[in-house]
Formats: C-alpha cells, structure tokens, sequence
C-alpha cells in the first residue's frame, strides 16, 4: 500500500500518535541507527512502541531519512519547538538588565539625538558606533554589550543578518542536561498505523457524526480527508451528518473533483435549506461555511496624541516636539460576501433546481436570513436567466434586491424571529407554540425565553411541547440545558452571552431574568437527562467504563467553532492543575508576512490580588519583578519590536509560582497584545504557550515541558490566554479576546479591562453552567456500562457495578450518589470505554479511549465524539 499524502500522515500523526510506514519487509537497518533516531525524538517528549521500532528496522536508508525529516519537523512544529527561539538578550534568562530609568534614559537619548561617525553621547569615544539596519539606529558596541542582545538594543527591531555588530556567535556544542535542569516527563508513546486508509476513514466518519460545529484544526483535518479519500468518500458518508456546516464541508470538497450531478445526488438528502445551498458554495469556493462576516484588512494611518502623564509624552514636552505621533495601523473592514468560485453552467442549474424544490415559505425567509451574501452570490448564479423555469428563485431573489426585473418595488417576507416576538409580545400562547412547534432547534434554544414570558397554563403547554420534542434536539443544546436550568432556580452574578463569531469574546451582562419556578425546572431537566439516556444507550454496549475524576475540571466543548488551534485539545473553561515546585516559563513567537508591515507584539503576566486588585506586572516596559525580602517574581526576556520574515520573533517570560504566592499575590494572568503592525490573523504565523519546568536551568526552549501551544488568531488587540490561580496552582483555560485598541495595547491601558474579563470568565464556569467531560462519562456509563471504574486523583480505583434489571435512570442516581468501594485489581473486559484525564493506563485490545493527555494509551477519541 502507498504511503498517503504529507496532510494526511500529520493528520494520523497529531490527532491519533499513530505514524503510516509501508508493509514489513526484511530487516535493513542495525538496531543502532532506530536507537539514534530514537534518542531525538525523545528530545521532543515522544518514544516508539516495540512494534513501530521493529518496522522502522525494515526501512531502507532513504525511506529511513525522509520518515525521520517529516517526523521531527512536523512534531517540532506541532510544540513551536522551531528553530526560531531567540530573545532579544542572548543570555535570557542570566544576565538580563533591569529596566531602570538609566537604561531607559540610554535607549531615549541614542533615539533622539545620536548621530553616525559623531562621539558616542556616554563614553565620547570616536569610531565605535555603528548604524544598523533597517531602523537606522546609531550604536556604541562600548556602551551597549553586543553579547547581551539580538536585536537592536535601542526600538527592539530584528537587524539584517549582515550586521557585523549583533552577529550571533555559533551556538556551543549540545550537552547534557544540568543537573536541576527541568525533569525528563513522561514519553508519549507513538504507535504504527496498520491500515492508514481504515484509520483515516473512521476518523472521517466520527468528524462527520459530531453534533457541534467543528473547531478549525478539525475543520481542516475534515477538508484533508475529503481530498485524499477521494472517490471513497461516497461510500463512507454517513446516513446523518448533524452540522450543516459539515455537510458543505463534505461535498463541497467533492464537487472540486467529480461531476455536479454524482455529487449532488448524494448530496440531496442531507441539502434541506437554501443556506444548506449557500453553505455548499462557500466550500466549493474554499471561503467559511460557517458564514461569519469576512473582513477585509487596510493600512490607514492615524495620528496618536501622546499622554501628558506617560514618559513618551513628558520627554516631548521637553523637547518641544508635537505632542502627537502618526501610527500606521492596519483596520479590518467587515463584509459579507466572499470570492465566488466558477460555477459552471449545469452547476448553476443544479443549485437553482435544488432552490427551486423547496416550499416558497421556507426558501424566502432563508434567502433573507443571509441576504447580503445572497445578492452577492446572486450575481454568479444569474438567477433570472432561469426565471421561467425557477419562478420561485426568481421572487425570491427580487425581493432580496427590493425590486424586481421591471423595477417595480417587492415586499421583504416576515422573518420566523419577527413572528415569534410579536407573537410574545402579545402573549399569544397559542401562536408562540405553534411557531416553537414548526421548529425543534428553535424550541430549544428559546425554552428559557419562553418560559419566562409565557403564564403558567402557557409553560405547561411548553413543557409538554418540550418533551414530544426532546428527541429531535441536539445533543449540544441538551446538554447545555442540563447545566443551564439548575441555576435558573435565582439570579447568577453576571451574564455570560456567546455570540456567534470568528472568535470568543464572551460578553458580560447584570442578570434580571425572572427566576423559573422549582417545579417547571425539575420537569425539564427530567426530560433533559431521559432523553440523554435514551440517545446514549442506543450506542454499542460497554462492559467495561473507567473514568477519571479530574475529567470533572474540563469542561465539555462548546462554541468549538472559536477554539484556539492547540496541541492540546482544551475546551474553553477548563483547569488544570500545576504540579508543586514548578516554575512556568511563558512563550510567545510570531512572523510578519514576507511583504508585510513591521508588526510589534507583547507578551505579558500581570498579577491581582484576592479582590483582583492590580499589584504588578511583568512586560516590555517593566523586564522584571523583583520584591524586597522575595526576589525575583517574574523576568521578561525582552521586547522585540519586529519580527522579519523567515525567521520572525520570540519573547519568554519566567514565572516563579512560589514566590510570586510569598508575594502576596493570588492571581497571574498571560496577556498578549497587539502593540503596533498587522492583526494575529494576518502574520504569516503567532502562536504562544507554556512549559512546566523544574528551574530556569537547561534549554531555553525545552520541548519536553510543553504543556500547552497554541496558535493566536483573530483581528481584537487583547488576547486572554489563561489565568493561574496562586493559591491552588491551577491554570484557568479561558481563550478569549478583550477589543482593545487599533494599536498601543498593553497592560497598562488594560488591567482594569483584565480585571473584569477574567474574575467573570472564571466565576461562569465555576459554577457549572456548562457541562464537564466529567457528566458526559457519567451519562454514557448510565446509559451503556455494566461496570464502572472510577480513578481518584492519587491513583485509587472505586467500582460501581450495575444491579440486574437496573435501569439508566436509577443506575444514574446511583452514580451521583455513591462514592463506590474501592476496587482489587481485575482484568478490564471489552467492550470497553476509558475516559482518561492521563493516558497512563494500560487497556485490552479493542478498547476506545480518550485522554486529555495521551501519553501511552492509544486515544483516538476527542471531546466531541462522546457528546
């Protein structure tokens, strides 16, 4: 069998460990040269199983060289582990300057007044300062030590590679670790792909079956898979494809490669809506099926005044320069339209026939649901070339331009959303059912809603409807009913509202619903978790479930569609705890695009107190936080104010945990700004991350503690990463953006912003208001296992065993309630499903596993696959 394509060996690679070699043949290879290979990858935190490293022995040299190439590069990338991890003081984290007000002075006078072949302004020595390029800074290697930077001492800028005076010298000769040097972790076991292509179709299949909107890493590997299975595709499509978007997805990446009229005639079944239409041409012409406003990026230029209270504006003063500065900054424009792909004529015809088939009602309400888009779009489909033959499409789209063909002016059809509120707005129980009734997905978005604006005869009409309509909602909104409706029994804190974007922004608002009744809640959520049961367990039969209890900190994925692309897959909302006597060591790297502006980005941590009081701040202007009778807090490794292409930039920030909870201090906050240049998601890369060290001591860049990457995306100033709880060492997964400003981001102009994001974020989740992978393994062992194992913290093992004729719901009661008996050591029988907060647990043949971690255990599930 030939190996499949690079896309899809990285896809195996990252999401399953598993690693695609051709058939066994022949050993080639001494044990010697796996062994050397071995002992690389080990740098990056991996190792082989025995049975990979029997196969990689049967490889010939050059098959051995290109499969030991793809591997370390594509993991290196996969942990930012690249090439491009210098900071600007060589000797990060030894030898770095404070930032004191002499240093500051240095780097403000060489700006404004040194000059080249002048005498140095400090030492007055002639013939040693140098101009750099490109910033045209003049510098005196006396007075700035070359061996300390990497880049310009005075703006942070990268200097051309040709600049004799900030020559990097050759790196030492690799050694081994010191001695108090971060521990070797433990080794994530790579496996070997028997069958690439059954690999690769099951994971189609699972990507398919999601109930949610995929996050974009899957919305990618989904793209991937549906280029290189190719003609198979057609016999592994599911008979239901839940998300919308996933269908466009599927064959909009079939029609770039078979005929309009084989695809489409798989395809009909599952194209319900025009949208359903709209969808499938976004992806044929490789734009967002999810149809979010597209924005369009223009350089403006636009004049800053300069505060009087900071320094920058101060020392204009006294200058008597303006008071003002001209910045160039890039806006994002919203739009909603995208670049439209060929349509060749029988695609048209085919796509307005589809239009055509659906009921006038529902076609021209759709058609105005997106009407921007679909005048856009009308303007390749041609729809009045047809208009005989497609009446309906042509009302349709006249009353999307407000007139028709001859001028004369059209009516916009009543949206669904225009009816129901006027019909709450009347208190007409009777037409606000109905409506609820037409649509499921509607029902269940609006039950809340509903049920605070209707009487009590009109909620118990609403229950009832509720319940007949249970089974055909989604399991997303089921499960987020299960955690919404307990705390509806009294106001919450704050609202937290999700809006429908390219990215997460939570937005925060005072809680004046009415609270529901006790009694309306407790027969909801009876419908809510039966219906959970009944849909769980007509999945296969387990005999075997084990579950950790720290899954109960993550939080089971939602609005999947604004998740961070991440090496590790955490949901939003989730914690982690830290482990003791560690130190954190914050990374932040990005690349301008070969022809683009000079782009500035900031990594920061600033610390609160108990009442998320400001107390400090590591960043750009302050490269260390040092307390008396403490020590060093945090230190900053420098400012980049660039990042050229290739090779781009990287700032560090050292986290002292111990000390910075001496200090007083309750919470640390990882802050990224956009300070001056292009948005996140037009550089030609940015992501950040954080290793979990032992000391400061060993490689600046350890690949082995990664604990986190991800990649920063999006066009908002602030970004949020996550929050460390000092107290009780836990990280606070929170991946969203703060707006911020057009350019000067930082934390000094937005602590109070921080201050107010975080303590929310943490708070919602906090509470429970979304469900934990912790509740889903419970339900699916209500629903499916005979046994249950569940894995504390330290190790021990509780088992809950099911009583004959036990049914779901009682088994489920049963679960919340008993802490079970702890468990003597038995063989695990299959079926068997693990649901592992570590993938350190040895399983039978045959057993499906997800770990949020994967260390050794083969886990091929994700998140959404259990939903």
């Amino acid at each position: 069998m030939e190996t499949p394509q690079t896309a899809l060996r990285n896809i195996l690679l990252l999401r399953l460990g598993r690693i695609c070699l051709p058939p066994a043949r022949p050993v080639l290879q001494p044990e010697e040269v796996v062994q050397a290979f071995e002992i690389e990858l080990a740098a990056l935190g991996y190792v082989f199983s025995s049975q990979l490293a029997g196969r990689l022995r049967t490889l010939e040299d050059g098959e051995l060289r290109d499969c030991r190439e793809w591997l370390l590069d594509t993991i290196a990338v996969h942990l930012g582990s690249d090439r491009y991890h210098d900071p600007l003081f060589k000797n990060f984290p030894h030898r770095v300057p404070p930032d004191t007000f002499d240093l500051w002075l240095d780097r403000v006078l060489v700006h404004f007044l040194q000059r080249p072949k002048q005498p140095c302004l400090f030492c007055h020595q002639v013939g040693t300062t140098h101009v750099l390029s490109p910033c045209l800074h003049v510098i005196c290697d006396r007075c700035f030590d070359a061996s300390l930077f990497t880049a310009c001492p005075v703006c942070g800028g990268k200097t051309e590679e040709s600049q004799f005076y900030l020559q990097i010298p050759p790196e030492a000769p690799a050694t081994p670790r010191k001695q108090g040097a971060s521990a070797a972790p433990k080794l994530k076991l790579l496996h070997l792909a028997e069958d690439p292509l059954e690999a690769a179709t099951e994971l189609f299949e699972r990507l398919c079956r999601r109930p949610q909107a995929l996050a974009p890493a899957d919305r990618e590997a989904l793209v991937v898979l549906v280029e290189e299975l190719g003609d198979g595709v057609f016999a592994a499509v599911p008979e239901k494809i839940p998300v919308r978007e996933n269908v466009a997805l599927v064959f909009g990446g079939l029609l770039k490669r078979f005929p309009p009229e084989r695809v489409l005639a798989t395809a009909r079944p599952f194209i319900k809506t025009a949208t359903d239409v709209l969808r499938l041409i976004a992806a044929y012409s490789d734009a967002d099926v999810s149809l979010q406003r597209t924005f369009k990026v223009m350089p403006v230029q636009r004049e800053v005044p300069l505060s009087p209270t900071r320094w920058f504006g101060r020392f204009a003063k006294f200058l008597q320069q303006p008071h003002s500065v001209h910045v160039d900054v890039s806006v994002h424009i919203g739009q909603y339209r995208f670049k439209v792909a060929r349509l060749p004529r029988p695609l048209r015809r085919a796509l307005l026939g589809m239009l055509e088939s659906f009921a006038a009602e529902y076609l021209y309400e759709d058609l105005q649901r997106h009407r921007s888009y679909w005048v856009w779009v009308g303007e390749f489909l041609h729809p009045h070339e047809y208009a005989d033959r497609f009446p309906k499409v042509a009302d349709g789209f006249a009353m999307l331009r407000k007139k028709d063909p001859r001028g004369q002016k059209t009516e916009r059809y009543p949206s669904f959303a225009a009816r129901l509120e006027d019909a709450l707005a009347a208190n007409d129980s009777r037409r606000v059912l109905d409506l609820l009734a037409s649509r499921p997905g509607e029902l269940g978005r609006r039950f809340d809603h509903a049920l605070r604006r209707l009487d009590e005869n009109g909620r118990f009409q609403l229950l009832e409807q509720f319940a007949s309509a249970a089974g055909r909602l989604s399991a997303p909104v089921l499960l987020t009913l299960l955690r919404h409706l307990p705390l509806r029994e009294k106001p919450v804190p704050r609202r937290i509202f999700w809006p429908k974007g390219g990215q997460s922004r939570g937005v925060s608002a005072e809680d004046r619903r009415a609270p529901l009744p006790l009694h309306t809640i407790a027969a909801a959520l009876a419908v809510v978790e039966a219906e959970l049961l009944l849909r769980y367990a007509e999945r296969p039969a387990l005999a075997d479930l084990v579950l950790d209890r720290d899954l109960a900190q993550v939080v089971a994925p939602f609005n999947e569609r604004t998740a961070s692309p991440a090496a590790v897959a955490l949901p939003r909302g989730s914690r982690v705890h830290l482990p003791d006597g560690k130190m954190l060591r914050l990374f932040l790297h990005w690349c301008q695009p070969a022809a683009g502006q000079r782009t500035d980005i900031d990594l920061s941590i600033v610390f609160f107190g108990d009442e998320w009081d400001y107390r400090g701040v590591c960043s750009y202007y302050a490269l260390a936080l040092e307390l008396p009778g403490v020590g060093k807090v945090a230190q900053s490794s420098g400012d980049f104010t660039s990042a050229p292409f290739p090779d781009g930039a990287s700032e560090f920030v050292d986290l002292d945990l111990e000390k910075a909870r001496t200090a007083g201090f309750r919470w640390a906050v990882m802050v990224v700004n956009a300070f001056s240049g292009l948005p996140f998601s037009e550089l030609e890369r940015a992501y950040a991350g954080l290793m979990v060290r032992d000391s400061a001591a060993g490689l600046r860049f350890d690949p082995q503690t990664v604990e986190l990457k991800f990649q920063i995306t999006g066009h908002n100033g602030i970004f949020l990463p996550m929050a460390v709880d000092l107290e009780s060492r836990t990280l606070h997964w929170l991946d969203t953006f703060s707006k911020g400003g057009l350019a000067f981001n930082n934390v000094a102009n937005s602590k109070s912003a921080i201050a107010r994001i975080c303590p929310e974020m943490i708070d919602y989740f906090a509470r429970g208001s979304r469900a934990s992978l912790y509740d889903l393994g419970i339900l699916h062992a209500a629903a499916r296992a005979q046994r249950v194992f569940l894995r504390e913290e330290n190790g021990e093992i509780q088992r809950i065993d099911r009583r004959p004729g036990e049914s779901p719901g009682d088994f489920l009661r049963r679960l919340w309630a008993e802490a079970g008996s702890p468990a003597e050591p038995v063989e695990l029988r299959v079926p068997l499903l693990a649901l592992l907060y570590r993938g350190d647990l040895e399983l039978p043949d045959g057993a499906e596993a997800y770990a949020l971690f994967r260390e050794t255990t083969k886990a091929a599930l994700a998140p959404g696959d259990l939903i």
